[in-house]
C-alpha cells in the first residue's frame, strides 16, 4: 500500500468512527405484496449491479461525504407500514435500545435467532435454534437484559408420550451462542400454539415467563381447570418459583398472554385472560372471539422467593365495559414507566366481521382507576386483529407488535408515530418472538 493510499484508508476510518448508530438510515424493506412497479425496479437493480462491484473502490469517498449528508435527511415512510410508521434516524430519540433480537426462519422447525443494529438493522450475531434428537423444539418468547447486550430466547420442546418442556437460553453481542442457563429446563410445561411472555427484571438478576398447561398443547384439553402459570428464575443461582392457581372462574380457562415488571422490580404485572373454552384458545387470545367470551384484568403480585397462588396478589383494572363487538379489549400491557402506572395496547371501536378492529391505541393509564394519563400513539385503520406490547427492561422504550390481516408488523413508539423495526426476514408464521 502506498503512502497515499494509507493516508486515504486512515481518513475513510476516522470518518466511519464518527458515524453514530442511532443517526443511519435502515435500508428500505420490500412490500410483502409488491406494489405494482416493483418487478421493473428488480430488473433496473439487476442492470447495475454488473457495474456495482468495480465501481465501489472509485466511490468509496464519495459513499462517505454523501453518507455525513444524508444523515440530516427526514425519516421516509416505510412501505407497507400503517398510518405513522416510519424508519430512519429520528431527532431526540435518547436511550433507544441499539439492539433488539428476533427469531426468524421458514417454520418453528427450522429457525435461527438473529441480533441486529435498531438503527441500521445490521447483522450483528446469529444463532440456530437448538436441536435435540426426538424433539420438536419451537421458539416461544424472547427478552432483553439491562444493557440492551445480552438476550434471553424460550423454546417448547416436546416429544411423543412426555408432558413437554420449555428450555430457556442466553446469547449477547459478544457471544452469540446459544447457552441453556441454570434452572431453564420447566418440566411438564408449554406454550406451543399461543403468545408466551417473558422479561428480565430491571436489575437484570431474575426472569419471568408465562408457562402454559400441557392440555394447551393436545388440543382436546381445553376445557374447565386449564390455566397459565407464571415462573420466576433467579439468573444468579437457577432457582425457580411460581405462582399458579386462585384465579380459576367455572366454564372458563385461564391464560396470561403478558407478563412485566414494575418499575422497582418488586414486583410482576400480568394480564388475566379468561376464555371460552369452547372457542380456540389462540383466537380468544388474538380478541379474535366475541367479548363476551373473554374477560381481562390486568393483576400484580409481590415476588418472593417461594411463590404462591395468583389470586395471592390485586387487581390493577378491569377489562372496561360489557357486550358485544364494541368493548374496548386490552391487547397487551406492559407495567410502568413510572410507579403506579401501566402501559396498555388497547383495540377499540366497533369489530368488523372479518374479527378485526378499527383503532388501536397505546395509552398510558393510571393504575387501579384506570383514568387515561396520556395516549403515545393511535392507530385508526380497519386493519388490527391483534396487538402485542413489551419494553426494555428499563421499562422506558416500547415495540408495539400489530396483527393484521396480511401478518405481524412491529415497531417501536416515539413521537406519536410507529418505527417500524428494519427487520431482514419476516418471522415464521406465528406470533413474532422479538425483544429489544
Amino acid at each position: 500500500m502506498t503512502r497515499t493510499e494509507e493516508r486515504l484508508a486512515d481518513a475513510l476510518r476516522a470518518s466511519a468512527a464518527r458515524v453514530r448508530d442511532e443517526r443511519l438510515c435502515p435500508l428500505p424493506e420490500l412490500d410483502p405484496e409488491p406494489a405494482r412497479g416493483t418487478a421493473r425496479r428488480g430488473q433496473a437493480a439487476g442492470a447495475w449491479r454488473g457495474w456495482l462491484v468495480p465501481a465501489a473502490a472509485a466511490v468509496s469517498v464519495a459513499l462517505v461525504i454523501g453518507l455525513a449528508v444524508t444523515l440530516t435527511g427526514v425519516p421516509s415512510r416505510v412501505a407497507g407500514a400503517p398510518q405513522g410508521g416510519r424508519s430512519g434516524p429520528i431527532i431526540g430519540a435518547t436511550g433507544i435500545p441499539r439492539y433488539s433480537v428476533q427469531v426468524t426462519g421458514p417454520n418453528p422447525a427450522a429457525t435461527t435467532v438473529e441480533i441486529r443494529s435498531v438503527w441500521a438493522g445490521a447483522l450483528v450475531a446469529s444463532a440456530p435454534s437448538p436441536r435435540s434428537a426426538g424433539w420438536a423444539v419451537a421458539p416461544s418468547a424472547a427478552a432483553a437484559a439491562p444493557g440492551g447486550r445480552t438476550f434471553y430466547v424460550a423454546y417448547d420442546a416436546e416429544r411423543p408420550k412426555d408432558a413437554g418442556q420449555l428450555w430457556i437460553y442466553r446469547l449477547s453481542t459478544s457471544s452469540p451462542r446459544l447457552t441453556r442457563i441454570n434452572g431453564g429446563v420447566i418440566p411438564q410445561s408449554a406454550t406451543a400454539g399461543l403468545r408466551a411472555s417473558m422479561a428480565v427484571s430491571p436489575d437484570g438478576t431474575k426472569l419471568v415467563l408465562t408457562v402454559a398447561s400441557p392440555l394447551h398443547v393436545s388440543g382436546s384439553g381445553s376445557g374447565p381447570g386449564t390455566r397459565d402459570k407464571i415462573v420466576v428464575v433467579d439468573l444468579r443461582t437457577g432457582a425457580r418459583s411460581e405462582w399458579a392457581g386462585g384465579l380459576d372462574r367455572s366454564g372458563r380457562t385461564l391464560l396470561i398472554p403478558d407478563v412485566s415488571w414494575t418499575p422497582d422490580g418488586r414486583s410482576v404485572v400480568f394480564l388475566a385472560l379468561w376464555c371460552n373454552p369452547a372457542v380456540a384458545l389462540s383466537l380468544c387470545a388474538e380478541a379474535f372471539v366475541p367479548t363476551v367470551q373473554r374477560a381481562e384484568q390486568v393483576r400484580s403480585i409481590p415476588v418472593t422467593d417461594s411463590g404462591g397462588l395468583l389470586s395471592r396478589g390485586s387487581v390493577l383494572l378491569s377489562q372496561r365495559g360489557s357486550g358485544g363487538g364494541t368493548v374496548p379489549v386490552i391487547a397487551g400491557v406492559v407495567g410502568g414507566p413510572r410507579p403506579g402506572e401501566l402501559t396498555l395496547a388497547v383495540l377499540s371501536g366497533r369489530k368488523t366481521m372479518a374479527g378485526t378492529w378499527p383503532v388501536t391505541t397505546v395509552e398510558r393509564v393510571a393504575a387501579r382507576t384506570g383514568r387515561v394519563l396520556a395516549t403515545d400513539y393511535r392507530l385508526a385503520e380497519r386493519t388490527a386483529r391483534a396487538a402485542g406490547l413489551s419494553a426494555d427492561p428499563g421499562g422506558q422504550h416500547l415495540l408495539l407488535t400489530i396483527g393484521t390481516q396480511r401478518g405481524y408488523l412491529t415497531g417501536w413508539i416515539h413521537d406519536g408515530n410507529i418505527r417500524l423495526l428494519p427487520l431482514r426476514q419476516q418471522p415464521y408464521s406465528g406470533y413474532p418472538v422479538i425483544a429489544w
